[in-house]
């Protein structure tokens, strides 16, 4: 039987061989209720088979501390799980929910973006876009909202709501394109992720500011010995890579870009302020941000 996952035994950030911290079978008694209670029992049957012989194995680098899945889904399998097995409706719905409650927050992030130009409407990607609830946060007739989402599904939605989708085959035509790009919750999803940061450094222009955040996976790191199978940094299947704020930094500067400094986002809110548009709450956060979080504006270097 030809398997379904493609195996990693290297740190994607270091090359170093990586040393297994948690390891079970997909067909261990725990692992199989998690998986029915995330999916559900109907959607669990449908690819259950498809992680015979499989195990679900940690490994974590002992230079940078980056944990990653040492098998994860193939593309096949991937597409199959975000457009056929996660439950549409109920995305849909968390989806409404989460942005609903948090439009003004997210319009006013979008609002901070565009003050950061001169340019009379910039273009905004959002890479990985679900349901491209934040793009339509924002008052679209001050930017131009594209988004980047793999899903059929949600492709088709967020076409519907107004929003440019682009084709992955079609991305030569936005080469220096965008203003800023955000890859929210994305990262973490991608076996090869520097794929990503490369495809983002050609898309970009010159000024471009990036947003990028992902699970935290510094508990995780300090305290291995409480791995447990729940939604988190490394839920099986789908979190195929944990971070650290180090490791995160790491990547970035490898890859060619350097994190916002705490005295360029004093500038920036400051710009902000200047055309008046003050919000305290988004400079705290940014401020956290700075120093503390896995949630990082950055720039290329």
């Amino acid at each position: 039987m030809i398997s379904e996952f493609n195996k990693t035994l290297n740190c994607k950030i270091c090359k170093k061989k990586g040393i297994i911290i948690f390891k079970k079978n997909y067909t261990d008694k725990a692992l199989i209720t998690f998986l029915k209670k995330y999916y559900g029992i109907r959607k669990f049957k449908f690819f259950k088979n498809r992680l015979k012989n499989a195990e679900f194995k940690l490994l974590q680098c002992n230079h940078c501390k980056f944990i990653w899945q040492q098998n994860s889904p193939k593309d096949k399998f991937s597409l199959d799980l975000y457009d056929k097995i996660i439950d549409k409706k109920k995305s849909l719905i968390k989806s409404k929910t989460k942005f609903s409650l948090r439009k003004n927050k997210n319009s006013h992030e979008i609002n901070f973006i565009i003050n950061q130009f001169k340019d009379p409407k910039i273009n905004i990607l959002d890479f990985g876009a679900g349901w491209g609830h934040w793009l339509n946060s924002g008052d679209k007739s001050k930017f131009n909202p594209y988004a980047l989402e793999m899903s059929k599904h949600r492709k088709k939605f967020i076409l519907d709501s107004g929003i440019n989708v682009i084709d992955y085959g079609k991305l030569d035509k936005y080469k220096e394109f965008f203003h800023f790009i955000r890859l929210d919750q994305v990262v973490e999803h991608v076996d090869d992720f520097k794929i990503i940061f490369k495809l983002i450094k050609k898309l970009a222009i010159r000024d471009c500011i990036f947003y990028l955040s992902v699970p935290d996976g510094s508990d995780i790191i300090k305290n291995k010995d409480q791995i447990r199978l729940e939604k988190g940094a490394v839920q099986p299947l789908e979190h195929l890579n944990c971070f650290s704020r180090y490791s995160l930094i790491k990547i970035l500067k490898l890859e060619g870009f350097k994190k916002i400094s705490f005295f360029e986002i004093i500038l920036m809110h400051i710009k902000n302020w200047l055309k008046g548009e003050i919000n305290i709450s988004l400079f705290l956060i940014d401020i956290r941000d700075c120093f503390y979080s896995t949630s990082i504006k950055f720039k290329l270097r």
